[in-house]
């Protein structure tokens, strides 16, 4: 009788446990092959902060455009933007008070008006290292920068010349320090990336 009984117990007790394995199985959403993570590489030196970064805006994943750049959380630098002359002109109000919040809003309003399959184009060319020592590197690259946002007072192809004051946090991790923003000398009008910023971040 106690035999059956302990048996009677076993069985039910396994049932419950399925069930319980069945049930957490069932409720979790399936990830996808890439993750929400999108495509991010612990930035163990500047060079895969500069991946992150470009992968980050084609993937219009702001959870890594913002790990790419400097948190006083993280790091003992505090993030600074330095927009294009003209940009800064224009939106003179915006980049007095800018910050890794205004990076995040402009980041969002972009993805936000961009069509689930639609992605942005990021390019870098003639790329070369200005500076570099232990604790800091600056890296200075020409970028095109394509994304469709249908709006007649922002151009769908915005270039300039990008140069990124890049360092260590006390993680040993690296990350953007400082970002600069200019014209290309090749370029006649000054449709760069800091006009993308200064529209979007409110």
């Amino acid at each position: 009788m106690h035999y059956h009984r302990r048996e009677e117990v076993i069985r039910l007790a396994t049932i419950a446990i399925i069930t319980v394995l069945v049930v957490s199985c069932a409720t979790r959403t399936p990830e996808d092959p890439t993750g929400n993570r999108g495509t991010y590489e612990p930035p163990t030196s500047p060079s895969i902060v500069i991946s992150n970064l470009r992968n980050a805006v084609i993937e219009k994943n702001m959870q890594n455009f913002m790990l790419c750049l400097a948190d006083p959380s993280r790091s003992s630098f505090t993030y600074s933007f330095e927009p294009s002359a003209e940009a800064g002109a224009r939106y003179q109000a915006v980049f007095a008070g800018w910050s890794v919040t205004k990076e995040r809003q402009a980041f969002l309003s972009m993805s936000a008006r961009l069509a689930a399959d639609q992605q942005p184009e990021l390019s870098f060319s003639n790329s070369q290292v200005a500076f570099s020592s232990p604790d800091s590197l600056v890296w200075v690259a020409e970028y095109v920068l394509t994304v469709q946002l249908g709006l007649t007072s922002l151009p769908s192809t915005l270039s300039g010349t990008i140069a990124l004051t890049i360092c260590p946090e006390q993680s040993g991790l690296w990350s953007i320090a400082r970002w600069s923003d200019a014209r290309r000398p090749s370029d006649t009008t000054e449709a760069t990336w800091s006009l993308l910023k200064g529209q979007l971040s409110n």
